[in-house]
């Protein structure tokens, strides 16, 4: 028991209290028939901790996997929607294009028209 209590203390982590000494001895040497009628739980061992460690780590690792997955979702839906917008911006584009040159075909068939008339009026008139 001795031992235990005067290990040296890792950094960052807390001293053993006397309770988890007792608690490891005693679960080490007898069964916790002890513990259990006295109401104290016993200390995990080195081996469950780790365990119940890497249990957690790996939740942590999950759980930021997968907000990481559903950031990179949602920018894939934005950059697709984005993508979209573009598309029809580029058809209205386009069309307007398309539209433009029928509309100053029109207007330089209404201008030759004009001259025309203009001509054939000032020919009349003379």
């Amino acid at each position: 028991m001795e031992a235990l209590r005067t290990e040296p203390v890792a950094e960052g982590e807390t001293t053993v209290s006397s309770v988890q000494v007792v608690s490891q001895v005693l679960s080490q040497n007898s069964s916790n028939l002890f513990l259990k009628s006295v109401g104290i739980k016993p200390v995990p061992s080195s081996k469950s901790s780790s365990s119940n460690e890497s249990e957690l780590r790996e939740q942590l690792a999950a759980e930021a996997t997968a907000a990481v997955q559903g950031e990179i979702d949602e920018l894939r839906k934005r950059s697709e929607e984005a993508e979209e917008k573009l598309a029809r911006t580029q058809k209205e584009m386009e069309e307007y294009k398309k539209l433009t040159e029928i509309s100053n075909k029109a207007m330089e068939e209404n201008n030759a028209l004009l001259k025309r008339i203009l001509a054939i009026n000032n020919a009349s008139s003379i």
